[in-house]
C-alpha cells in the first residue's frame, strides 16, 4: 500500500509541476514563434528539415523558411483550449494557391513545446498531409 501511495504522490506532484511551468499564450498576436519540422526531405514532406520563422500580427501573419528565405502570408485564427493546449487554423494565398492547415501546439515549458501540422489543402502534392516538430515562442 506504502508503494502506491508514493507513486501516486510522485504522479500527482509531476503532473502538477509540470501544468504550472507550461502555459501557451493566450493570443499570438505580437509573438514571432520559430519551428522546427520533424523528418527527411521527400516529395511526400515537402517541408520537412525546415527552420521556419512566423511573425503574428493581430489576424495575419509572415513565414519565412529560413532555409531557403521563401516568404508567405495568410490569415489565421487562434483557439485557445487550455494552458497546454492550441491551435492555429491557417488560410494562405488564393485560388489554385490556396493552403489550408493548422498547427496544434502542445506545450512543454511557456516557450518550448511540440505540434502536429495538419494540411488539408494546398498547391505542392501531397496537399494532405501531417507532420511534427517542435516549436520555440521568441
Amino acid at each position: 500500500m506504502k508503494r502506491w501511495t508514493i507513486l501516486f504522490f510522485l504522479l500527482v506532484t509531476t503532473n502538477l509541476q509540470y501544468a504550472l511551468g507550461c502555459q501557451l499564450p493566450k493570443s499570438l498576436e505580437g509573438e514571432t514563434m520559430l519551428i522546427r519540422v520533424d523528418g527527411v526531405f521527400t516529395p511526400n514532406n515537402p517541408m520537412a528539415d525546415t527552420v521556419q520563422e512566423i511573425k503574428f500580427k493581430k489576424n495575419s501573419y509572415q513565414v519565412t523558411i529560413l532555409n531557403s528565405g521563401a516568404n508567405a502570408s495568410g490569415l489565421y485564427r487562434y483557439e485557445y483550449f487550455d494552458p497546454k493546449l492550441a491551435r492555429v487554423n491557417i488560410r494562405e494565398g488564393e485560388g489554385k494557391n490556396l493552403s489550408l492547415y493548422t498547427y496544434s501546439f502542445v506545450c512543454q515549458t511557456n516557450r518550448v513545446g511540440y505540434f502536429i501540422f495538419s494540411q488539408t489543402q494546398g498547391p505542392v502534392k501531397p496537399d494532405v498531409r501531417q507532420n511534427t516538430g517542435v516549436y520555440i515562442i521568441e
